[in-house]
């Protein structure tokens, strides 16, 4: 992760400065931002220099890599698209999965307008129960890690996100899935948008001209999409670990 508003200047495990640099493998980590300033273009710039390859997970991170850098970041997906539905499965907890059907929420920015429009679409106007998650536990939140966000994500009649790991798991799973604009803070949603483009799903965003809520769990061609990056993924890899 090389989010630059979460790395202090002094940082160094981040970019793994405490290695040397042909000990230092770069797979996909993720810029997770838009656009930088000076400052953090400076640090972003010292930290790739003791990569002998790199990678980042998003087209905007390859951009910015370059644009502050001069050097060239190959894009592949991100790893948790790398291991199959079944690897998945088998990690899952079903402990704060319920028995009847529900939809479910990970919305980091909260429930704004689109995300509003979509819950009362999909609940049938409130008659199906929503069961809410965010990266902040709140008191009517289940107390789910991981395990439990997957086995969520994989048993909802519709996930409706602005993060992106919920819609890659929703990808993975082929659950029904939603993603609205986050609103407010940092703006990430490219990294939402290279997703859509590169699995074929850009009909899942709200906002789109190919925007389509009856076509929400229809996953045609992703399986296909997922195992060609994973092939790119596993290139990638093996080229770091035999150089």
């Amino acid at each position: 992760m090389w989010n630059l508003k979460m790395i202090t200047y002094s940082d160094d495990w981040y970019f793994l400065e405490f290695a040397r640099p042909e000990q230092r493998i770069a797979l996909a980590p993720s810029v997770g931002l838009d656009s930088l300033d000076s400052k953090q273009a400076k640090r972003l710039a010292r930290g790739v220099s003791g990569f002998p390859r790199l990678s980042v997970r998003e087209r905007r991170g390859a951009e910015l890599i370059k644009e502050c850098s001069g050097r060239d970041a190959e894009v592949i997906c991100d790893p948790t698209l790398v291991l199959t539905p079944q690897e998945w499965r088998d990690v899952a907890d079903d402990r704060c999965t319920p028995s009847e059907p529900y939809v479910f929420t990970y919305l980091l920015g909260g429930a704004g307008v689109e995300a509003r429009d979509v819950l009362d679409r999909v609940t049938d106007g409130g008659r199906i129960p929503v069961i809410p998650l965010s990266d902040r536990q709140k008191p009517d939140e289940p107390d789910a890690g991981p395990a439990e966000f997957i086995d969520l994500i994989d048993h909802a009649q519709h996930v409706v996100t602005d993060s992106f790991h919920a819609a890659v798991f929703s990808s993975i799973l082929q659950t029904p899935l939603t993603i609205t604009h986050r609103e407010g803070g940092a703006s990430m949603f490219s990294r939402l948008e290279q997703l859509a483009d590169m699995l074929g799903i850009e009909h899942k965003i709200y906002g789109r001209p190919e925007y389509d809520l009856s076509r929400a769990g229809d996953y045609e061609g992703v399986p296909e999409a997922i195992d060609r990056e994973c092939e790119k993924f596993m290139v990638y890899l093996k080229g770091c670990l035999d150089a």
